[in-house]
């Protein structure tokens, strides 16, 4: 008899657990939906590029927070499939950031744009988003452009973008292409036909949104006069190392002249995988989004 009650009590002990369990992970994953009125935040998504991770923008992050200038408050995961996992809620601050993380990190440009517009719904719908700012490295560029230029106006809007060593022209280094795999790379190559659509149409972004490009020049005989001319000259990399001058801020030709800014960061340390860890990256993108 007594060895049944010490029995019977365990299995209720782990049916209490069980359900308190269930409960957590419950209110985890459950969208916030309080009446807390988020309409006036203005969240800024942070996008990786090809075979980028949370390794391309934390670091980033992690020094934007102890400079006081915003919280990351979600993560977003975007499953092989397309299934949009988003973890946190927003709190009072202003300037929350959200960081976009792709499992499939060589996707098409096409399914990247796709996964932002299914983020962008789920924002405005599930949190009351209406506006936010976009960051992107690389092809993370790329895919907020094109997103940009889909023109939905049931999605929340998007105030700024910043394009950082983002190919607009594509990547003029062909063994870039006979060492890497996945179906990204299509879109990556200079006579990529959507890149070709997206530089060709100048109606592609708003009057209102303001978009700065940022450049890296490892090479201080690369300048603005003779960007085209040396990058196609024989094994000259040009630029970052990966993505010439012009290709990073080729979106100026589709901006309004106004509206547009670039930033050429002309260091040895300006790499393409180093502008997101580069000091002067980090002050550019304050200024631009907060006036900081």
């Amino acid at each position: 008899m007594f060895k049944q009650l010490i029995k019977r009590h365990k299995l209720l002990s782990l049916l209490t657990v069980s359900i308190a369990l269930g409960v957590s992970i419950f209110f985890i994953k459950s969208p916030y939906t309080s009446s807390q009125d988020n309409s006036s935040i203005t969240p800024t998504l942070f996008i990786h590029g090809y075979k980028g991770g949370p390794g391309s923008f934390n670091t980033m992050i992690d020094r934007l927070e102890d400079n006081q200038l915003g919280e990351k408050e979600m993560t977003v995961r975007v499953s092989s499939k397309g299934k949009i996992m988003m973890r946190g809620r927003f709190s009072a601050e202003q300037h929350p950031f959200i960081q976009v993380i792709f499992h499939d990190n060589r996707a098409s440009l096409t399914n990247q744009t796709l996964w932002l517009q299914e983020i962008m719904h789920k924002l405005k719908v599930d949190y009351g988003i209406q506006q936010v700012n976009l960051v992107g490295h690389s092809m993370g560029g790329l895919a907020a452009a094109n997103f940009m230029a889909q023109k939905d106006s049931s999605l929340p809007t998007v105030e700024k973008l910043i394009v950082m060593g983002s190919p607009f022209k594509g990547i003029d280094k062909e063994e870039y292409f006979d060492i890497n795999t996945g179906e990204a790379l299509t879109d990556l190559r200079p006579d990529a036909q959507l890149l070709s659509r997206l530089s060709g149409n100048k109606d592609s972004f708003p009057s209102h949104l303001k978009v700065l490009a940022i450049a890296g020049a490892i090479d201080a005989k690369y300048t603005n006069e003779n960007a085209d001319t040396i990058v196609k000259q024989k094994n000259y990399d040009g630029g970052d190392g990966l993505v010439s001058i012009s290709s990073a801020l080729g979106i100026k030709e589709v901006v309004p002249a106004n509206n547009y800014h670039e930033v050429i960061v002309r260091d040895v340390e300006a790499t393409h995988s180093g502008l997101h860890e580069h000091p002067s990256v980090d002050k550019e993108v304050a200024t631009f989004l907060w006036k900081k």
